[in-house]
């Protein structure tokens, strides 16, 4: 069933309300301090004076488009400011032909291994956009296989190669308490295959296949699969954060004034690193039609309060893949320049996979 997704609605706001605030969301965008009412006079074509400002700044304040974080300083804009100024204020800009040159060499290589591709894509969402890219693995659970093959990398310690019949592959390495070596790894990739070649199956029928073998001869090489190999090696990823979720550098989000302090730094490393909420917000957009917009506060996405994400679901020109992508940066991110990135990334991500 596909989710309900995000749309919001707000009442008009005079020209004049529009353009001071969208002066003070430009302001703090530039500075990261507070903005004022002479600032807005100054540097704003408005023929208003900066009581005339203030005035208009009161009415947006307490129509929760702004805030003061202290007695005397200037305006911030809320999670609801942001979210008019993209809605309704916003310029984007556009993906230039260069950028997008760019973004296609990083891809040259031409490898069909999805965890190198979604790998790359979150590395060149951090580079391009200056904060930290995220990207959600697609669930490729019931995809049809085309092969299987196990190889024994050290004592233990064997690597499964799974090639799907869109010729996506997944490699896995995965540990087992017996050593089995390479000739009776052959042995059992042999017999997957032609399993596979003969029932046309995904991951999840050929583990009921596995299991309905194992009821009438549980010693045979599908019990040691089962209970050893196979359960490691191709199970699904819902619960395994490591392998569905790819996080590209945070080094020049780190950058950012928002985290100047450690408390703030703190924030940022743990919801990134425990990435429950990320992928609980990448799973809602994986089943939307177009780019999601959370803006995190304490009435609305306070789990990334302070943050903001920007996602876009992606799928395959055959529509077996489906996953999404994001940018994690502070609420005061270029949001005219993440959004086309974002949009361009899913587009392209979906033609190559």
């Amino acid at each position: 069933m596909e989710e309900k997704c995000e749309k919001h609605n707000y009442g008009d706001l005079s020209e004049r309300s529009r353009e001071i605030l969208l002066g003070i969301i430009e302001g703090y965008f530039g500075t990261a301090n507070p903005v004022g009412s002479k600032f807005i006079a100054e540097n704003y074509n408005l023929n208003l004076s900066p009581a005339s400002v203030r005035n208009i700044m009161a009415s947006l304040e307490e129509e929760g488009y702004i805030y003061q974080p202290h007695f005397s300083a200037g305006r911030v804009p809320t999670a609801k400011g942001y979210r008019f100024y993209i809605e309704g204020l916003m310029k984007t800009q556009r993906i230039t032909h260069e950028q997008k040159e760019n973004i296609k060499k990083r891809f040259d290589s031409g490898s069909r291994n999805l965890d190198d591709i979604l790998n790359q894509v979150s590395i060149s969402l951090s580079d391009l956009s200056h904060y930290a890219g995220v990207v959600l693995a697609p669930d490729t659970s019931s995809i049809h296989l085309l092969h299987i093959e196990f190889i024994r990398i050290k004592p233990n310690n064997i690597l499964a190669v799974i090639v799907f019949q869109n010729g996506i592959t997944e490699n896995k390495s995965f540990y087992v308490s017996k050593d089995i070596k390479q000739n009776e790894l052959s042995r059992y990739s042999k017999k997957l295959n032609e399993i596979i070649e003969n029932r046309k199956c995904d991951l999840d029928a050929l583990k009921d296949i596995i299991a309905e073998e194992m009821r009438s001869d549980k010693e045979n090489f599908y019990s040691i699969l089962n209970s050893a190999v196979f359960c490691r090696a191709v199970a699904g990823t819902e619960n395994n954060y490591d392998r569905c979720l790819y996080v590209g550098p945070e080094t020049d989000l780190l950058k950012e004034p928002e985290f100047s302090d450690n408390e703030q730094i703190k924030f940022l490393i743990k919801t990134i690193s425990d990435k429950t909420t990320i992928i609980k917000l990448l799973g809602h957009t994986k089943n939307c039609k177009t780019k999601q917009i959370f803006i995190g506060s304490d009435n609305e996405w306070s789990e990334i309060s302070g943050l903001s994400l920007i996602t876009a679901p992606y799928i395959s020109e055959n529509n077996m893949l489906k996953g999404s992508i994001g940018i994690i940066g502070p609420l005061r991110m270029n949001y005219s320049h993440v959004i086309p990135l974002i949009d361009f990334m899913a587009k392209f991500l979906s033609g190559i996979i």
